[in-house]
């Protein structure tokens, strides 16, 4: 790919953040003020920021760590929680082929929720520019999240308890699904994925894992019953 399509990918990625940035910003906040609200320093609780970069295992060690668990417990569960990201990634895994080993180990740390979502509909819309756009909008989405994560640590404090934004957790994740639900597998497996997600009680959070799990399979059963679905069928 010459440099100046490099480019344009990267700004389309860059563009295709702007509407996600208002739910980043909250949930980015919601964490910052949560790790500081948990008795973490805010030195360490920017760090947990840029190391972990994951809204859901943040919250999750934020929480494990002011009820006192142990450290190895914290991080398992983070681990556990963190999954989902090896399929991702093997979703991604062939737009990089032919990149660098820096390209791809960044791709990697960038990835979230967020930047997985659009960039697999931009997959299914058939473009071909995915690796830059790709890492357009998740280095994008790693800036607003610092940025927001640092503004909740220094608010967080400030914010009145009856105050609460949790709910911007799970808005951020339903605007992201709801471009990807184009047909009826993808309905069965979203609902499916949920319910498994909600009703489902499992320990160190292993629920997320079976929903993914769970959904998938619901997903290619549909698709193997209706072979023929299409994006509205």
């Amino acid at each position: 790919m010459a440099s100046s399509d490099r480019q344009q990918a990267f700004l389309a990625g860059v563009r295709a953040c702007l509407p996600l940035s208002p739910g980043i910003l909250l949930f980015g906040m919601v964490c910052g003020a949560a790790a500081a609200g948990a008795g973490l320093t805010p030195g360490q609780s920017f760090a947990l920021s840029w190391m972990v970069f994951a809204g859901s295992s943040q919250i999750v060690a934020t929480q494990l760590f002011a009820a006192g668990a142990p450290g190895w417990v914290i991080v398992l569960t983070g681990w556990v929680v963190n999954l989902r990201f090896m399929m991702y990634s093997a979703t991604l895994a062939q737009q990089f082929r032919g990149t660098s080993r820096l390209e791809r180990w960044l791709a990697g740390y960038l990835l979230t929720d967020q930047a997985f979502g659009v960039t697999l509909a931009r997959i299914l819309d058939g473009k071909r520019d995915i690796a830059w756009f790709y890492l357009g909008i998740a280095a994008t989405l790693w800036l607003f999240w610092q940025v927001a994560s640092l503004a909740g640590i220094v608010l967080g404090a400030r914010v009145p308890a009856a105050l609460s934004i949790d709910f911007v957790v799970a808005l951020t994740f339903i605007g992201v699904l709801a471009p990807l639900v184009r047909n009826r597998a993808m309905a069965a497996a979203a609902v499916a994925g949920g319910l498994t997600s909600v009703f489902l009680v499992l320990p160190l959070k292993l629920n997320l894992m079976a929903a993914a799990l769970i959904g998938a399979a619901v997903g290619i059963a549909m698709e193997r019953l209706w072979p023929s679905s299409r994006p509205g069928a």
